[in-house]
């Protein structure tokens, strides 16, 4: 304490004229030194340079561009911080936390730290480089701070590259509602009757009603009217509750055979008006009749035919 700080005189450096700077500044930003290949942001800097009394070409060294927005390192910072007659004193730097005590004979004594804690009181935590290099970002941040609260001439009026990318950090997503049921159905539970879901009690009203309604007919054409009013139902019904299609089927064979003989079949074809009323019969004497009876219908049915088509009928 009490002792004077010596501040070493920079050397002179040769002024460009503004042409120059221009030619430096696209050089620069064809090779990308600044992060940025857009030479007005990269002249930018070399102005800055220059007007702090360094060499245009020294801008690359101590600047960078994050996103089209110049940043100042952390290392050109304290460099300056140091170079101008201040002292900084590390009391911690690791992965969990970077405290300083930053002192300027112009600006005073401050104690800046960063750790973990104010990581995620900052919302940080999320970005990439403070999980893989945890300490440097903690360091770039107490120089920052500590620079700027000291002696902020030695920052240039700018940010470190690491605040810099973490103002650009997009804001964490709200978390999104829940999606709206798209029917009445999607949220509200099946209804309960007697123990059973509505669906099923349904199901086996239909299957009811059909099964009376098959039972009910009195003759083969309106037997093959019920069943093919139901087909589309009896399909859905085999694909949802199986033991309710069985019952239907064993409905439809036990009417099929009580209303199926060898001369109801013959006097159907006899009655039949069109060859395809004829093939209905067939289809039909199909699945109750065996090889034999089957043919000899085919024989009543082929003489049919011939009468439908000579106009006899």
């Amino acid at each position: 304490m009490g002792e004077l700080a010596v501040i070493e005189p920079r050397a002179a450096v040769p002024v460009f004229g503004l042409e120059q700077v221009e030619r430096i500044a696209t050089a620069i930003a064809r090779g990308g030194m600044f992060g940025s290949n857009d030479p007005n942001a990269v002249l930018t800097l070399c102005l800055l340079a220059q007007a702090e009394g360094r060499n245009p070409v020294e801008a690359f060294r101590d600047y960078h561009v994050i996103s089209g927005k110049p940043a100042k390192k952390a290392d050109a910072m304290l460099r300056d911080f140091l170079t101008s007659g201040g002292k900084v004193e590390w009391h911690r730097l690791d992965d969990d936390c970077a405290d300083a005590t930053f002192t300027h004979p112009a600006g005073g004594t401050a104690r800046i730290a960063w750790d973990k804690a104010r990581v995620a009181q900052a919302q940080l935590g999320n970005n990439p480089m403070h999980k893989k290099y945890p300490r440097q970002m903690l360091r770039s941040r107490v120089v920052s701070e500590g620079v700027r609260t000291v002696y902020p001439g030695a920052t240039s009026g700018l940010y470190v590259p690491e605040e810099v990318a973490d103002f650009d950090q997009p804001a964490a997503k709200p978390t999104p509602p829940a999606p709206k049921a798209q029917r009445a159905r999607d949220m509200t539970p099946p209804v309960e009757i007697d123990g059973q879901s509505a669906a099923r009690a349904k199901a086996e009203q239909w299957a009811a009603e059909h099964v009376a309604a098959i039972n009910g007919a009195g003759d083969m054409a309106t037997l093959d009217a019920v069943l093919k009013k139901g087909t589309s139902a009896r399909e859905k019904l085999a694909a949802n509750h199986a033991d309710l299609a069985d019952r239907v089927a064993v409905a439809i064979s036990q009417a099929r055979d009580a209303l199926a003989g060898d001369d109801d079949f013959a006097a159907q074809i006899a009655q039949a008006t069109t060859i395809v009323d004829v093939d209905a019969v067939l289809a039909r004497a199909g699945d109750v009749l065996d090889a034999g009876e089957l043919d000899a219908l085919r024989i009543t049915a082929a003489e049919r035919i011939g009468e439908i088509e000579a106009g006899e009928g």
